[in-house]
């Protein structure tokens, strides 16, 4: 999330979390039991200006302390 400002991520419905462009987190976890076969919905509320787009990734993005 990294070129997002600051909000909310839901998937299905759930508030998987808070993100922030200055870190120290650019990724956030969704548990597998949240996500079901086929369709899956993803709502991103940004609070300053959208990007265009997600980046999927099966390793955690964290700048250093």
């Amino acid at each position: 999330m990294s070129t997002w400002g600051k909000g909310n991520v839901f998937v299905n419905g759930f508030n998987i979390g808070r993100y922030f462009s200055v870190g120290p987190t650019h990724t956030l976890y969704v548990p597998a039991p949240l996500l079901s076969q086929g369709a899956n919905e993803i709502l991103v509320f940004e609070l300053f200006s959208p990007s265009s787009e997600i980046i999927f990734t099966d390793t955690p993005i964290l700048d250093n302390p």
